[in-house]
């Protein structure tokens, strides 16, 4: 077999599914303190909290979080100090290295697809619409 057939094959070979490791990092520019953390595969509302070390301040502070899974797009709840919660649905964590947490608007969240919660209960709960 010659070496132009073995890496012409070698190049049509699927990629190795199963678990890698996403190192991500968190920029929160809202105004409160990030708390907590829950990821799940997108879509699915199988939500795992992942530790955040310590909080994250608001106004631009910054955190790498790093995780295991299998997948490349998750949605992402973040709870805040203040009780309220946001989730950021379909992030690509392959594709994307960081994520600006942006302050929390309700007005404006709902057009920009990101859900907010402002009720602290419902953070430990299933994630809103």
């Amino acid at each position: 077999m010659s070496i132009a057939a073995v890496f012409s094959f070698a190049a049509v070979l699927p990629a190795q599914a199963g678990p890698r490791t996403h190192y991500f990092e968190l920029i929160n520019r809202a105004h409160d303190r990030l708390v907590a953390l829950a990821i799940a595969p997108a879509g699915s509302d199988r939500f795992e909290p992942r530790p955040l070390g310590e909080a994250i301040d608001g106004g631009g502070d910054s955190a790498t979080v790093e995780w295991v899974g299998e997948h490349c797009v998750y949605d992402l709840r973040f709870t805040f100090g203040n009780g309220r919660a946001v989730i950021y649905s379909d992030i690509d964590v392959c594709r994307n290295r960081s994520l600006r947490i942006q302050p929390l608007r309700p007005g404006r969240a709902a057009a920009d697809g990101v859900a907010v919660d402002a009720s602290p209960a419902a953070a430990d709960s299933a994630p809103t619409p």
